[in-house]
């Protein structure tokens, strides 16, 4: 008898160890469960923030690509405003050339005609 119950004693205390040790991979588990729902969190964070990053980096490359059309433009535009300037100041460059001419020829005259 007295090995019966030493065996039923057993028998029980392996049964509050399987308990025991259930539960201690409950805890284990829910305790891993909640780290991971942490570092699922922190990812979706760093993903919503990456995002976020590569939506802001969009615009701004638009922003300077229209930027970049805008001075191609005004480039453009202030080489044809300079060979405009260059054309005009190679005819004023002329038309003075010409009035020289046109006084030097006159005082050439006026001499002739003082003499």
């Amino acid at each position: 008898m007295k090995c019966q119950v030493d065996k039923s004693g057993l028998s029980n205390k392996s049964a509050l160890q399987t308990d025991t040790t259930t539960g201690e991979e409950i805890d284990s588990l829910q305790k891993s469960h909640v780290f991971n729902m942490q570092k699922l969190k922190n990812s979706e964070l760093r993903l919503t923030e990456a995002e976020q990053k590569m939506r802001e980096l969009s615009l701004n490359i638009k922003m300077k690509e229209e930027l970049i059309k805008e001075l191609v433009r005004t480039g453009k535009d202030a080489q044809s405003v300079s060979r405009q300037y260059s054309l005009k100041i190679t005819k004023l460059e002329q038309e003075s050339e010409q009035a020289k001419m046109e006084l030097a020829e006159t005082q050439k005259r006026l001499q002739e005609l003082e003499s």
